[in-house]
């Protein structure tokens, strides 16, 4: 038993209640309850925690929950159309000489064509090299590859496929010459599928 001066030291929980006997847990505060705050009766008419204050208690500053943070989001890269060629071509894994190739083409403008041969003589390589390196063009036709013909004005290859192999009709070469005439590059009229013109050779 505490004594009435010891028992504002202390509050006692609800008793529980088990088959052997009945014990309250008892807790030591450092303070006395406030003395607006009410205290419920047990059965045994013992005092119990507060049920409620009369205040409701204030969460500390520096524990109040943030504002949630949005997560940070990447950006879409552009569409492939819309990026530099030169750019696309300079971060991708290709090797060095088939950049060297693609960032020569790309100088090739609109409505104009050049020829394997030329594109090696400027590299100091062979037209075969040239061919496989374009052939192998993962960035067609943002990458004009289509813009270089064989020597003497014939398509040449194009996607893989060759036109004295694969004929100049297949669909692949005609999709060739389709991105060539609407370019503005000019074919002559007498059925052979020669490009008319002179190569562009102006490359620096």
């Amino acid at each position: 038993m505490t004594s009435r001066s010891d028992r504002r030291n202390f509050v006692l929980v609800p008793t529980i209640t088990t088959p052997l006997t009945q014990r309250s847990l008892v807790y030591l505060t450092a303070t006395k309850s406030p003395p607006d705050t009410q205290i419920a009766k047990t059965p045994n008419n013992q005092r119990a925690l507060p049920r409620r204050f009369s205040q409701p208690p204030t969460m500390a500053a520096s524990t109040a929950m943030s504002p949630p943070v949005s997560p940070t989001t990447i950006p879409p890269k552009p569409p492939l159309k819309s990026r530099d060629p030169a750019s696309i071509i300079l971060t991708s894994n290709l090797s060095p000489y088939q950049k060297s190739v693609l960032l020569l083409l790309c100088q090739v403008p609109p409505g104009s064509f050049t020829t394997y041969g030329i594109l090696a003589t400027y590299l100091r390589s062979s037209p075969r090299a040239v061919g496989n390196a374009l052939r192998n063009n993962p960035f067609a036709p943002t990458v004009p590859c289509h813009r270089v013909v064989a020597t003497g004005g014939l398509l040449g290859g194009f996607k893989g496929k060759v036109g004295r192999r694969d004929g100049d009709s297949c669909l692949t070469l005609q999709e060739k010459r389709s991105l060539l005439r609407k370019e503005g590059v000019r074919f002559d009229g007498k059925g052979t599928g020669r490009v008319v013109g002179t190569p562009f050779t102006a490359f620096r």
